[in-house]
């Protein structure tokens, strides 16, 4: 792909709303601390795109400190492993676009406040452009303390806003 100023502007223009929604997501998680509630901020350009999830370890394995038991960190992995491998069960595209979620990092962030979170970030990357089709989720079934997630999508296409219950719902770039 040829990179022209029209699509150098709308990388720029795509990305800046990223690092803002990513920066807004981390104040109100932490203004914010609900159980039960997780947030998700998705970027989307064509056929490729990351995704930042957010999420309380209370809510994904039970605890929001420290493990102190080797019980409490075989659960702590395994909520962390299956972050790390079930990426395309937690975002779920339509199957005719071919995509797959990679995982970039996955790390424990322990707040001073004694609030640990977990942060799960996704390299996105699709066989066909993901406009206009829907964004499903998984993150309720994988992890049932995840009652809502928060939803912001930016795309080249859309900018839209969702709380998710349950897993039911979509998105559509």
């Amino acid at each position: 792909m040829a990179l022209t100023t029209r699509t150098l502007t709308r990388s720029f223009t795509v990305g800046s709303a990223l690092l803002t929604l990513s920066a807004l997501g981390a104040t109100s998680l932490r203004a914010q601390h609900v159980h039960g509630q997780a947030s998700l901020i998705v970027g989307m350009e064509g056929t490729g795109g990351t995704a930042e999830f957010r999420g309380a370890g209370d809510d994904l394995y039970g605890f929001e400190r420290a493990p102190r038991t080797a019980a409490e960190r075989a659960k702590q992995e395994a909520a962390l492993q299956r972050l790390r491998t079930q990426g395309a069960q937690l975002l779920r595209f339509d199957a005719t676009l071919g995509c797959t979620v990679a995982p970039q990092e996955v790390r424990v962030v322990e707040e001073r406040s004694g609030h640990g979170e977990v942060r799960a970030q996704y390299r996105i990357a699709c066989k066909k452009p993901v406009a206009g089709k829907p964004i499903r989720f998984g993150f309720s079934a994988a992890f049932p303390g995840i009652d809502r997630v928060a939803i912001q999508l930016v795309s080249d296409t859309a900018q839209v806003g969702a709380t998710i219950s349950r897993d039911r719902g979509q998105v559509i770039p």
